[in-house]
């Protein structure tokens, strides 16, 4: 058999079209595997993110068809069904070759639906919580473990996804760890960017123009989808006790979700509206980063977030906790600081143990942009991803 050159494929990507890492995987995927010279089709119920001021050749977006009818009122409309009938109608017309699911629910169910229509194999890539959490849950377990199983083939971006999907979903067949990545050329620390607040709002400013931003002020920053995980609530308690020790210092939180609300009553109930400030969803956060003097996340649970690895990409030292994948990604006291494990009082030490030691944050920033660039950079990783779809269409052909 003549091999299959991996030059030039046409792919259907699954994704999540808003804000949330396992989108942004996807969509940058597809626009390195676009650069490349593949052909990508994002089919969803509308315009990725990621893709809101950039336009990539090979990049198409065919949108789900969505309709409201007054027998799906109470369930609302199926939407795995409308996207199983928009793959089918895009990979006849554009001759796709595979498709390429990111996480499981509903676009696992999707993809074998549409595989047992027209044949065309899917590669599944597991993200979190459709592997940890929701994945788990009996109203989807079943389906997700079944559609798993039949992939032509399934990746996760952490060891620690891949042992929870097979101890914890039950997945039997062989599960490839490829992790996140990002383009380590994009996300580069910057100079001459600096934060300045006005009024209780948060804005970048020119290195002239932020004159009044005081030079013995540190910044810290966090940035999530506000999930209860991500603990963004009881970061404010966090940085009560960091404040009370650390008075010049300000939290900028970036993004938006279901516990904001929470945060903000707990932000007003401290007495923090002068030192935690909300930024909202944000395109430019490599600028925010590059502003900022250590980066938090305090969740519970993590697959490979991408959030890490643009931080530390940036040069901005890291304080997280060893939930999940992340110990993985940053080796403890090596690339960022990683707490034993999850109180808030050992967490705030940390914090204030990298606020108060100038040269263990250029180290830290240092080691973490070294980490990134020898193993999460988007050279190392993409072609792994390519060499996946290569064998999948090859073992199709035999």
């Amino acid at each position: 058999m003549i091999p299959r050159k991996v030059c030039y494929l046409h792919i259907a990507v699954n994704l999540y079209p808003s804000v949330g890492g396992s989108g942004h995987l996807a969509t940058r995927l597809g626009q390195h595997l676009a650069h490349k010279g593949h052909s990508i089709h994002f089919i969803t119920y509308q315009r990725p993110f990621s893709l809101m001021w950039e336009q990539t050749r090979g990049v198409y977006v065919d949108l789900v068809d969505r309709f409201d009818y007054p027998l799906f009122r109470a369930v609302g409309p199926p939407y795995t069904m409308a996207l199983t009938s928009k793959m089918v109608k895009v990979i006849s017309d554009s001759k796709l070759d595979l498709i390429h699911s990111h996480y499981a629910i509903p676009h696992a169910m999707a993809a074998y639906m549409t595989r047992e229509i027209t044949g065309t194999p899917y590669v599944i890539t597991l993200h979190g919580s459709d592997v940890h959490s929701l994945g788990l849950d009996p109203a989807y377990q079943p389906v997700v473990k079944h559609t798993v199983e039949k992939a032509n083939a399934v990746t996760a971006v952490s060891q620690f996804l891949k042992d929870q999907a097979h101890k914890k979903l039950g997945i039997e067949r062989e599960i490839k760890v490829i992790p996140n990545f990002i383009d380590v050329e994009r996300f580069v620390h910057l100079t001459g960017t600096r934060l300045i607040v006005e009024s209780g709002c948060v804005g970048l400013r020119s290195e002239e123009e932020a004159k009044a931003i005081n030079p013995d002020e540190k910044v810290l920053l966090h940035a999530s989808n506000f999930r209860e995980v991500k603990r963004v609530v009881e970061l404010v308690d966090i940085m009560r006790i960091v404040v009370d020790h650390y008075p010049n210092v300000r939290l900028i939180i970036a993004g938006d979700g279901p516990t904001r609300i929470e945060v903000e009553r707990k932000i007003e109930a401290l007495d923090l509206c002068n030192h935690i400030h909300l930024l909202g969803v944000k395109s430019n956060m490599q600028q925010i980063m590059c502003s900022a003097d250590a980066f938090l996340l305090n969740s519970t649970l993590e697959g490979m977030p991408l959030v890490l690895l643009e931080a530390m990409s940036c040069k901005l030292p890291v304080v997280t906790t060893p939930a999940g994948g992340i110990p993985e990604l940053v080796r403890p006291g090596k690339d960022g600081i990683v707490t034993r494990g999850f109180e808030q009082e050992e967490y705030a030490e940390a914090v204030i143990d990298v606020l108060e030691n100038d040269s263990l944050r250029k180290e830290l920033g240092e080691a973490g942009r070294k980490r990134v660039i020898d193993s999460y950079s988007s050279n190392r990783i993409v072609p792994m991803y390519e060499k996946v779809f290569q064998e999948v269409l090859e073992e199709q052909e035999a």
